[in-house]
């Protein structure tokens, strides 16, 4: 389970090293009244039934069109479709007395493209593409009776040649909110030399 307040310290470090500021990714951004309810994105109807690789999917294909956004318009409708998925019912603030709820949760959000974007390209658009590739890891109950489980894909790295173990593993972490699974963070394998096995979490604001 996520420790709130060294994700809190976590994702301020985040921001500071790679410069992706409230000031450049949250500027002019329009206010978001966000709620976890049934929506349709990219032909996947995200209801309680709807499964992790679902969410997983549509997560990834907003970051992607967030990514390759064209104008801000773009931009915006795609981080509307990431709120969207967002488990905002479990994200709340570490500190609510320095950062809303609210504020928190537009910076965990906003810093999902940035923290996997170099792998944009290789997220899929096509769902029956997508779920060939997604190895899903759990359910599991974790200490607080929360139901969690990840989705990992792994993405193709020219950097890494042939070398196996140069492999790059994306994942996205999700829990049950409300009777919907939904997105927490998304980051990268600690481990991809085995995918599929319970290795250790890396979240781009720590755990």
């Amino acid at each position: 389970m996520i420790n709130r307040m060294l994700v809190g310290s976590c994702l301020i470090l985040f921001f500071s090293i790679t410069g992706c500021s409230e000031d450049s990714r949250q500027a002019k951004q329009k206010q978001r009244n966000v709620k976890v309810r049934t929506v349709t994105h990219f032909g996947q109807t995200l209801d309680p039934n709807a499964t992790p690789e679902q969410v997983a999917f549509v997560a990834l294909r907003a970051i992607r069109e967030d990514f390759l956004a064209a104008n801000t318009q773009a931009r915006e409708s795609a981080l509307d479709i990431q709120f969207d998925v967002c488990a905002s019912g479990r994200l709340q603030s570490p500190s609510p007395s320095v950062l809303t709820d609210q504020d928190y949760l537009n910076q965990v959000v906003n810093a999902w493209t940035p923290a996997i974007s170099h792998y944009a390209d290789d997220f899929d658009v096509d769902w029956q593409e997508a779920q060939e590739r997604f190895v899903r890891r759990g359910p599991a109950i974790n200490d607080l009776g929360i139901e969690e489980c990840d989705v990992l894909i792994e993405v193709d790295d020219i950097r890494a040649g042939n070398d196996p173990n140069a492999r790059v593993v994306v994942v996205v972490w999700l829990v049950r909110d409300g009777g919907y699974w939904r997105v927490t963070h998304v980051g990268f394998d600690s481990n991809p030399k085995t995918p599929g096995t319970d290795v250790s979490r890396r979240k781009i604001t720590g755990e």
